[in-house]
C-alpha cells in the first residue's frame, strides 16, 4: 500500500508516520507533503497512491483548496482537530477522518478498512464532490 501523508506539522506528520510503519512496515510513504501548492504539484508529476492521510488546515491554506486545481480518485481520510460537529459532515459524504492527537487503534482499524475495502467500490472523488462540503454546512 502506498500512502501520502500531507501535514504541515513536521512533529505530527513524522509521529503518523512511525505509527503507520509500527501498524504495517511494508506500507510505504511515498510522500510527505506540506502545503496546498507542494501537494498540487506532486500530484501533478505522480501517480496517485492508495490513501492519503491530510490535514484540513495547511501552511498556505485549507486543504480543499488542493482540489480546486486536481481531482483524486483515492480515499483520502482527514486528520483533524475539529470537534464532532465538524466531522459529521465528512462521515456523512462518506469521506473518514481521524482525530488529532491519533490513537494508534484507530489508525489501525482506518488502514485495515482501507486495505480490505475492494477497488471497484472506491468512490471517485473529485473538486465537486469537497467544493459540495465546503459550501455546506
Amino acid at each position: 500500500m502506498n500512502i501520502i501523508i500531507i501535514e504541515d506539522e513536521e512533529f505530527a506528520a513524522r509521529r503518523l508516520e512511525r505509527m503507520i510503519n509500527e501498524i504495517d512496515p511494508d506500507i510505504q510513504i511515498v510522500a510527505k507533503l506540506e502545503s496546498v501548492v507542494e501537494s498540487v504539484e506532486w500530484f501533478k508529476n505522480h501517480d496517485v497512491p492508495d490513501l492519503i492521510f491530510m490535514d484540513i488546515h495547511l501552511e498556505d491554506n485549507l486543504s480543499f483548496a488542493i482540489f480546486d486545481s486536481i481531482s483524486i480518485s483515492c480515499p483520502i481520510v482527514f486528520t483533524t482537530a475539529t470537534d464532532e460537529l465538524s466531522t459529521r459532515a465528512f462521515k456523512l459524504k462518506q469521506i473518514d477522518y481521524l482525530l488529532k492527537p491519533i490513537v494508534q487503534n484507530e489508525l489501525y482499524k482506518m488502514i485495515v478498512k482501507y486495505r480490505d475495502f475492494p477497488a471497484s467500490e472506491r468512490r471517485i472523488l473529485d473538486a465537486a464532490l469537497f467544493a459540495d462540503i465546503v459550501r455546506k454546512p
